[in-house]
């Protein structure tokens, strides 16, 4: 129960510090628990206006995941990572115009818990509390995991809500109407499926270089004990649309929620986070099912995407939950950079509980340190190399939740924007955040402001755009002075704001987010 509440820590906070002192408590963070709070309210593009008049060639729509709800009747969730899922869009029609929008997520799961007026049983992160009685319990391991709270994608035009699982939930994006639940077919395997379950897969879908497919993962657990687990790349043709890249089996099932991928590779980072269903099913809870073994190294699978041959390299014991980008150097070498952690530790700072404990969340065990590594997949070397952070951003080198210009997807690039939390050494509660240039650490910027809470950014890039950082950096924050939240916008080049928009209603702290051109 201790690892899967570890990596929590680590994307909210992404603990490489700018200073060193921790005070007693988290005290000076007016509104913080509100963020994390549930928001019942409802809106469908409603119109918003920006103190600033918007670029004209703004035209599309900012969609972000997360838990909108963390209680049902007299149930609690354990872990903000399972609370019901929200979306929450920002329309901009290209003329001036914007509107918001913020719906739940129509899955099973929360519509029967609507109908229970509790939280019905499914497989959870953490569980619930009162916890699941045994039949509950049984009947939760057999429902699975329903709740697409974590990212947003689109496959091929269309628009899926997605969580670590095979099944997503499509949407309407002009509305955030749920369509329904979409459960594509799993492709058909040289390995018998007896006795082995198709449910895992990840979040973070990975576009294919120079077509409109992209890459998802399916890790196949084994329910027999001495069985091998497998692992398969799978492209994404259209919605319901799969093909097989590769597969190969495996002695233990790592938990993967993102990866990497290169014009002529797949590459997949299985840290020692293993899953063990003896435990899930004692505990019924993803992170109850998961164990850390620190003794284990890594591993480094690189898949070539023609002829779908896996290369296998080892590396020393590490934990990463995501991958930012891959390219491919004139030598054949494999870059890729990613925000490594010691262990998975950091999902505690994300327990319900935590989050609203001013003394318990100064204490952050885990710290992100972006790192490169480069792979020889002729030779099996694999480098690793830590990033230093420029004088004025002391802390970039700490950040998660990272994104880039997807622009420069599968190419050589420098600049990463992301979170960092506690950046001062003041608590979970301090978020800034900042933009880390990978070619010269004196590029290095950041952005924060007393009582202001900063999700997860994304880089929007301007049309034509010559530079790497041309475009808007969006951020959907929250204003604990004013108890309000808002849509940020900065000058990616400067770190400095150039709008805002506050919205009719309070968004809750969320996961992952897109901008979807010309989606309106």
């Amino acid at each position: 129960m201790e690892i899967l509440r570890a990596i929590l820590v680590l994307l909210l906070v992404g603990l490489g510090l700018c200073s060193a002192a921790n005070p007693p408590q988290d005290g000076d963070c007016p509104g913080f628990d509100e963020w994390f709070s549930t928001n019942n309210q409802t809106f469908e593009n409603h119109p918003i206006e920006f103190e600033n008049p918007l670029p004209k060639w703004l035209r599309g729509t900012l969609i972000r995941n997360g838990a909108g709800k963390v209680e049902m009747g007299n149930r609690k969730f354990v872990h903000y990572f399972d609370g019901f899922a929200k979306l929450h869009s920002w329309k901009f029609s290209g003329n001036g115009s914007a509107f918001f929008s913020a719906k739940f997520i129509q899955s099973k799961f929360y519509t029967e818990s609507i109908a229970k007026k509790d939280i019905a049983p499914y497989l959870t992160f953490d569980g619930v509390t009162p916890p699941f009685g045994e039949i509950e319990r049984y009947e939760a391991f057999m429902h699975r995991i329903d709740n697409t709270v974590v990212n947003v994608f689109s496959y091929t035009n269309n628009i899926v809500a997605t969580n670590d699982i095979w099944e997503v939930y499509e949407i309407n994006p002009s509305t955030l109407d749920t369509i329904g639940i979409v459960g594509p077919p799993i492709p058909q395997s040289k390995y018998s499926n007896l006795g082995r379950l198709n449910e895992m897969s990840t979040a973070h879908p990975v576009a294919e270089y120079g077509t409109t497919s992209a890459f998802v993962i399916l890790n196949t657990v084994s329910l027999i004990p001495g069985k091998k687990g497998r692992l398969s790349v799978v492209r994404i043709t259209s919605l319901e649309g799969r093909e097989l890249v590769a597969e190969w089996e495996i002695d233990k099932t790592s938990y993967m929620h993102s990866f990497s991928v290169t014009p002529n590779y797949v590459i997949l980072l299985a840290a020692p986070y293993y899953v063990n269903m003896d435990n899930m099913l004692k505990y019924t809870s993803v992170q109850g099912g998961m164990v850390w073994n620190a003794q284990d190294n890594a591993t480094f699978y690189v898949v070539e995407i023609e002829t779908g041959k896996v290369h296998t390299l080892k590396t020393e014991n590490v934990f990463v939950v995501h991958h930012i980008n891959s390219f491919e150097l004139p030598d054949g070498k494999i870059v890729l950079d990613v925000p490594a952690q010691p262990n998975p530790y950091a999902f505690a700072s994300y327990d319900v509980a935590y989050i609203h404990n001013k003394t318990a969340r100064v204490n952050l065990t885990a710290q992100p340190v972006l790192t490169r590594y480069t792979l020889d997949i002729k030779t099996q070397d694999v480098q690793r190399v830590s990033f230093n952070s420029g004088p004025k951003a002391p802390c970039a080198t700490s950040l998660e939740m990272p994104v880039f210009n997807e622009n420069y997807r599968h190419m050589n690039y420098c600049y990463v924007y992301g979170q960092v939390v506690n950046y001062n050494g003041k608590g979970f509660s301090h978020v800034a955040l900042v933009k880390k240039d990978v070619c010269n650490s004196a590029g290095d910027l950041m952005y924060a402001v007393p009582h202001q809470y900063f999700t997860e950014p994304w880089f929007v890039p301007a049309p034509g755009g010559k530079a790497e950082d041309d475009g808007v950096l969006m951020s959907s924050a929250f204003d604990g002075d004013k108890k309000a939240s808002y849509l940020l916008m900065l000058d990616p080049k400067t770190m400095t704001v150039i709008n805002r928009s506050y919205m009719p209603t309070r968004v809750p702290f969320n996961f992952h987010g897109r901008f979807f051109d010309n989606v309106l």
